[in-house]
Formats: C-alpha cells, sequence, structure tokens
C-alpha cells in the first residue's frame, strides 16, 4: 500500500510538466489526489485501487518539486457540497477545454463545461499524413467492413472538436470522433480538435491540442502560474464551482489535520460495496446501487443455474457487480452511457438497479449478461454476433427468439463502437435474429459460426 501523498508526489512526477511552476504543480495536486480518492477501488478485482495507466494516472519517480507540491497541499481535495468531486485533467485542451459529455455521453459535470482557453495562442498544430489504406486496415482490425474511399467529419460540437466522422465505404459509415482517435491511437491522432484534407489516396490531419480536453489543462496551468495567476485562480478556471477542502472537511485555512493517509481510508471505506460469496459465486452491490448483496446473489445464482442446465456449460468464479452510479460503470467499463451491462470473462458489471429497471429490468438484463459468459468461450474467435446474438437469445426468458425477419448480420463494429443507443439496438437485434436463424438450421448453439 503507497501513502497517498507519496502517490500524489509520484503521479505529478508522470502527469505533470517538468518545469511547471509551482502553482501549476500544486493545483495539479490537488487534482490528482481528488481523483485518487474518487475512483478508489476502480480495480478491486485486480486486487488494487488504481492502475499506472491512462486508464487512471500515471505515476513516476518523484521528484524533489513534486514532493514539495504534495506536501504543500498535503489532504487539499476538491469537493462539491462537502463531497468528493469527480475530476478529470488532460495534457493540452489546445485553446478550448471540452465538456465530458462530449467525450462520454451521458456525464453530467457542470464545473467542468467546455470554455475557451486563452492561454493557447502560441500553440503550434500537430499534423498527421495517413494514407485512405492505412486507416482503412487499422478499422478493419477494431470490425469495420469494406473499401475506405473517403473520409470527412460529419459532426462537430461547440468545441469544435470531431465528434462524428463519415467512413464512405465502410460498414458502419460512421464512427463518433473519439472512437476514431482511439482505434487509430491517441499517440498519432492527438486529439479529436483536428481538421482533415484529402490529398489523392492520403488524408492530412492538422490539429490542437493533446488529450480529451476535460477539466484541467495541464499545459494550460503551468502557462497561467507562469503568469502569476494563484493556486486557487487556476482551479477556479478548470473547474468552476468547486471547493477546496481538508480531507477531514475543514476549510483550506486549517493550521492542522489528521495524516491524509487516514483519512484518504476512512473516505474509502465509507463508500465500500457490499460482498457476499457462494458455490465460486461473488457479488458486489454498490451502497447506493438499490440492491442488497443478499438479494443480489439469489438472482445470480438462480439465473446461472437455470442457463447452465440449458446451455450445458458452466463458469466460475462468476463475479457480478452492480455499481452505485452511472459512472461508476462508465470509468470500469469504457462503455457508453446506453449500455447497461458489461461481460468480460468470468465478471459482469451493471448499471444501479434504478437505471436497470428503467431499461431492460434487471432480472433481462442479469440473464443476458451471465448467458454472455456461459456461451463466449466456445464461441471464442467468432464474429461478434454470434456471441451477442446467443446471449440476447438465451438471456430472454424461456429463450424466446426475437421473431423481426433475418437481416443483414451486423459488423464487429456495429456492435462494439456503437455511435447513438438507436444504433446499438438496432445492431444488436439483428445479431439476435442472425443467431436465431442460424441456431435453427444448425441445432447446436455451439456450431453457429
Amino acid at each position: 500500500m503507497v501513502p497517498l501523498e507519496v502517490y500524489v508526489a509520484r503521479v505529478l512526477a508522470g502527469e505533470a510538466e517538468p518545469r511547471a511552476a509551482e502553482g501549476a504543480q500544486r493545483a495539479l495536486a490537488i487534482a490528482v489526489r481528488t481523483f485518487a480518492l474518487v475512483n478508489a477501488g476502480r480495480h478491486a478485482r485486480e486486487g488494487f485501487d488504481l492502475c499506472d495507466t491512462t486508464h487512471c494516472q500515471v505515476p513516476r519517480a518523484a521528484t524533489a518539486t513534486t514532493r514539495r507540491a504534495a506536501l504543500a497541499t498535503a489532504g487539499q481535495i476538491l469537493t462539491r457540497d462537502g463531497k468528493p468531486a469527480e475530476v478529470f485533467y488532460s495534457a493540452s485542451c489546445g485553446g478550448y477545454t471540452e465538456s465530458a459529455d462530449q467525450v462520454w455521453p451521458g456525464a453530467d459535470y457542470s464545473y467542468m463545461p467546455a470554455t475557451p482557453d486563452e492561454v493557447h495562442a502560441e500553440d503550434v498544430p500537430w499534423t498527421l499524413v495517413l494514407t485512405l489504406q492505412e486507416i482503412q486496415r487499422t478499422l478493419a482490425s477494431v470490425g469495420f467492413e469494406g473499401e475506405l474511399t473517403a473520409i470527412s467529419v460529419d459532426d462537430r460540437n461547440m468545441s469544435g472538436r470531431a465528434t462524428r466522422l463519415r467512413l464512405t465505404g465502410l460498414r458502419p459509415g460512421v464512427i463518433a470522433g473519439d472512437r476514431f482517435r482511439g482505434a487509430l491511437g491517441a499517440s498519432k491522432v492527438r486529439s479529436t480538435a483536428f481538421t482533415l484534407e484529402l490529398m489523392g489516396n492520403a488524408v492530412r490531419f492538422t490539429g490542437r491540442g493533446y488529450g480529451h480536453g476535460v477539466g484541467m489543462c495541464v499545459i494550460g496551468a503551468g502557462r497561467r502560474a507562469s503568469r502569476g495567476d494563484s493556486v486557487e485562480a487556476i482551479l477556479t478556471k478548470y473547474f468552476p464551482g468547486l471547493d477546496v477542502t481538508h480531507l477531514t472537511g475543514t476549510s483550506t485555512e486549517a493550521s492542522s489535520s489528521p495524516s491524509p493517509a487516514i483519512a484518504a481510508a476512512s473516505a474509502v471505506a465509507a463508500v465500500e460495496p457490499t460482498r457476499a460469496g457462494r458455490g465460486g459465486i461473488v457479488v458486489e452491490a454498490g451502497r447506493t446501487s438499490g440492491i442488497a448483496a443478499p438479494e443480489l446473489m439469489r438472482l445470480v445464482t438462480q439465473t446461472h443455474d437455470e442457463l447452465a442446465k440449458r446451455l450445458g456449460t458452466s463458469v466460475a468464479p462468476l463475479t457480478v457487480r452492480v455499481h452505485e452510479s452511472l459512472e461508476s460503470f462508465r470509468a470500469a467499463t469504457a462503455r457508453p452511457w446506453w449500455v447497461s451491462s458489461m461481460a468480460n470473462d468470468t465478471s459482469i458489471d451493471l448499471v444501479p438497479a434504478a437505471l436497470l429497471a428503467q431499461r431492460d429490468g434487471i432480472d433481462v438484463t442479469l440473464r443476458t449478461a451471465v448467458a454472455e459468459v456461459l456461451v463466449s468461450p466456445a464461441l471464442r474467435g467468432r464474429r461478434s454476433w454470434v456471441r451477442v446474438g446467443a446471449a440476447r437469445y438465451f438471456g430472454r426468458q424461456g429463450g424466446v427468439p426475437n421473431t423481426a425477419p433475418p437481416a443483414s448480420c451486423p459488423s464487429d463494429a456495429e456492435l462494439d463502437l456503437a455511435i447513438s443507443a438507436a444504433a446499438q439496438r438496432d445492431a444488436e437485434a439483428r445479431a439476435e435474429a442472425c443467431f436465431a436463424r442460424e441456431y435453427a438450421r444448425t441445432g447446436d448453439w455451439r456450431g453457429v459460426r
């Protein structure tokens, strides 16, 4: 276990500008500490709280500068209504910060708005040139089909970032801007704040910024500190509406407080989920998830036993977690707001029970997710529609098939990179129809291809 302030100093060494002024280091230290507390337990299943990649925060060996910044701000976090706030930061917003809901659909953080950041006037744009064939090969690796003949920006948001691209000749023919960046690689397409130009068989991207642009801009904070802005002014710029508070709940002017590590441990323990386990099944229910662990265990056990008998296969251990918030689910799974469950090997993540009740209900969602876990080993290596279609087919109570007429089977990208809730529903319905058709023909779910 790493003490909180040691962790903060190490993350500053990995995330901050090495030569940034003291004010920028301290402002980022407060953001880093806040992120660590709010996201503690993100990787609980793997046996630790936070990873050392950009999925969480990147630590490096601490320096005298980063240790000094961590010590100077020890115990200080960003709060809203007295509670630690979810905060984000990126390397450079390129002159315009981004709203969280434009990166993670459904996110609602009014204290991280899209707004101009005037300290980037001298930024040099980045450029990238790729051939259509190079883009096509990369997109094919994530499930797109066809031959790419042209690409264009189909839509932009108020910050000027590309939110949707048109892919002429591919199926599906559109992709979200952040998904496009993720597919090609964040080190290549440094942000979605780009324009593109077709040059024969090549595409030239010209962009600004590096990262998603939400929340604090690390380079922007450094420039503000260099011109004399205070820590408070920097935090107010990037997190308007949040307060800086000690972990003990006292104001930042308090002269003393308990050990930040002890206070942090207490804060994490207060939101730790309830757990139950039996017969190779472990369930976790966040305290505000809307369902108690014993009830969740009953549902999971019953569902697993019924489907295992029908499918002739079982899996253990099986871990099912109902998250306490949509944001917790999103952070753990990287899935968009309209997705209710995520099945991965022998684990299942679900959105809060109240949200499930508004969608398909916890019974149907859980059955579909458990069915996916059970069929996935036998269907590994096949197209996504086989796995997804099987999960939906057997996940429906009684295994009643989708009665929609057979349609074209969806590409992997249509299922895994859907651009909207409607597109996701359509692709999944087609996957179920295709599976039902092939299952009726073969009589063996393992033989569907």
